[in-house]
Formats: C-alpha cells, structure tokens, sequence
C-alpha cells in the first residue's frame, strides 16, 4: 500500500506535468534581473488552499493586500524548501524544450508557447498568472521581504 501511495505522489508531482503552471506564470511575469528566484514561491503558492482561494480573485488587488496577513503564508518558508527539487526540475524541463531562456542577469525570458496545458487544472493556470501580476510591481527581493520568507 505504501509503494501505492508513493507512486500517486510521484505522478501528481511530476516535473512534466508541473512545468505548464510555471511557464504560464514566466509568460505573465515581467523580465527584470534574478526573476529566476520568483519560480520557487509558483508552487509553495499554487498548492496551498488558502493561498490559491486568494489567487483566483486579484482585481485591484496588490501582493501586499493578498498576503499581507501572516496566517495567510504560515508555513510558506517550509512549504518552499519543500518544492525546491521539484520546481528546479520542471525549471529543467522548460530549459530543454526551449521554452524560457535564462539570460546573464538570471532573468528568465519566456520563449514560445506550449500547448500541454490541458492535463492542469484551470484554477491553478489562472492562479499561476494571477500570481504573475501581483509581481510585476515588485523587485524580487521585495516579493520575498512581503511573503515573509527569510532565506531561500
């Protein structure tokens, strides 16, 4: 039964299946230096319950007014640590396809178009781009000081 479990946990985090929610979030992003950094806050976010309920509603909203409250991103620093292999794997796969490029600066740019987005669900790709636009403001490093997250 064990090995079961493992396996289900295997497939549901594949880099190949997790990939399309991170180009969609690079294709929404604006290209300012070391972006690569924001791709490890995608999935801690993505996944949590309460952080995807607040992603799929942003209207006027800003990332200071969606997170600002502390119970909403308890855990996020652990929840961080923990997609770190998985989110720099499906970063690979999206580097092998060609479909971002990491620039000097350790921006990424979005490069083309994947198609493979119909095995995600609907609520996580719009949160993926919701979460590009509450970025797009802000310098990397003050994404992180607002989410509350000390170190990488």
């Amino acid at each position: 039964m064990a090995n079961a479990i493992h396996q289900l946990s295997v497939l549901s985090q594949s880099p190949y299946l997790l990939a399309p929610l991170l180009l969609e979030f690079y294709q929404h992003v604006e290209v300012q230096p070391k972006n690569i950094l924001l791709s490890y806050l995608v999935f801690p976010l993505l996944f949590s319950p309460v952080a995807q309920t607040k992603l799929q509603r942003i209207n006027r909203s800003t990332l200071n007014t969606k997170f600002g409250d502390p119970t909403t991103v308890e855990g996020l620093e652990k929840r961080l640590n923990d997609f770190k292999e998985i989110t720099n794997k499906a970063m690979q796969v999206l580097l092998e396809q060609g479909l971002i490029k990491v620039n000097a600066d350790l921006s990424i740019q979005y490069m083309k178009e994947e198609s493979q987005k119909n095995h995600c669900k609907q609520e996580h790709i719009k949160a993926a781009r919701n979460l590009a636009k509450l970025v797009n403001p802000f310098l990397v490093e003050d994404c992180y000081r607002i989410l509350r997250i000390k170190k990488l």
